[in-house]
Parts: structure tokens; sequence; C-alpha cells
């Protein structure tokens, strides 16, 4: 199961329960298309639009209190940045599209709580 840190979350937005859904609900539906983006950087090899995909996802994931997709997009941005070989940069990318998936799931049991 993913880690979210929703005290984290509930100190950038407040603790309604309402908006926290919102927010959630948000991440839930834009996360998946930004992987995708980002998968599809990987194949063209395109380093910037990898970078650019990968601190947009950061900041998504910071936003919502998920740490370690924060901290691993952190690391994807740099690879980018310092044109890491694509092989490399593909490998994190598939690894972070299972956990995004894997919490995707999670976030939808935690709406089922709210």
């Amino acid at each position: 199961m993913a880690v979210l840190d929703l005290e984290h979350l509930k100190r950038i937005v407040g603790s309604d329960p309402a908006f926290i859904r919102q927010v959630l609900q948000i991440f839930v539906r834009t996360a998946p298309k930004d992987m995708a983006a980002l998968s599809e950087s990987v194949e063209q090899s395109n380093h910037e639009q990898i970078g650019f995909n990968a601190h947009k996802l950061k900041s998504a994931a910071g936003a919502i209190g998920y740490n370690q997709a924060y901290e691993d997009f952190k690391i994807l941005e740099s690879m980018a940045r310092d044109r890491c070989p694509i092989g490399e940069i593909a490998e994190m990318v598939n690894r972070m599209n299972g956990e995004c998936m894997e919490c995707m799931n999670d976030i939808e049991k935690i709406l089922d709580k709210l």
C-alpha cells in the first residue's frame, strides 16, 4: 500500500473531508495522464519533456503527501536534467508506473472512507 501522509494534505488544504476528497480525485484523474505523457517522452528520448513531466508529477505527489513518489520523481527529474541514459530512465519510469497504479487503488480506498 502506498503511504500517503494525509496529515500533510490536511496541513495544506485543511481538514474538510469534501475538499480532501476533491484534491485526491483530481490526482486520480490527472496522474495517469501525466504518467502516460512521461512514458511517451521516454519513448521519444526527450530529456526535456521527461524532466517537465517528472517535475509536474513530483509537485502533484508532494501536494497529496505521497512522499516516496515525490522523492522518486525528484530523482527522475535530476536524471533527465543530467541526461542519463534513456534505458536507466525507462527502467525507473516503468517501476514508477506500477507504483502509481497501486497508489490509485490506495487513494480509492481512502476516498471510500472519507
